[in-house]
């Protein structure tokens, strides 16, 4: 098969997977939680339709929020987790490993901007020490012929 019909065929298969994620998922959270908030409006007979609006709104926003908020650590958690584990289990990967726990702490602003300039950082290094010569070892088997 093409590339190209490997990319529309996996680009079929995201937007299928976004779509019953957000038929089965985000809307019928989000649709129970509004409408128990109309029905206490309704009940409360506090019908002032501007404030109603924008407290829909809001309360919208937060509803979705905390539901991307727990549906994202575990996604991302799954995959995160197994890399992190592969990394730990190389000795060779001990800095790399110390430098993903470091940035884990920081907030985001902050790991945004050493995830762009540390590979960067570490380029200059890597080109700022001088690299050991290897010896040349010259053998010369059998009788020396002058």
């Amino acid at each position: 098969m093409s590339q190209t019909f490997m990319f529309l065929l996996f680009m079929t298969g995201e937007l299928i997977a976004i779509l019953m994620l957000y038929q089965w998922v985000i809307i019928p959270k989000v649709s129970i939680a509004t409408n128990t908030e109309f029905e206490r409006r309704m009940m409360a007979k506090t019908w002032d339709v501007p404030a109603m609006l924008e407290d829909y709104t809001l309360h919208l926003a937060e509803v979705f929020g905390a539901v991307i908020k727990k549906l994202v650590p575990e996604i991302m958690g799954g995959y995160m987790s197994a890399g992190v584990r592969q990394l730990k289990a190389d000795p060779e990967n001990t800095m790399a490993v110390a430098t993903a726990e470091f940035l884990d702490d920081l907030p985001l602003p902050a790991r945004l901007i050493a995830n762009k300039f540390l590979p960067r950082l570490q380029d200059a290094l890597d080109q700022a020490t001088p690299k050991p010569a290897e010896p040349v070892v010259k053998y010369n088997p059998g009788l020396n012929k002058r």
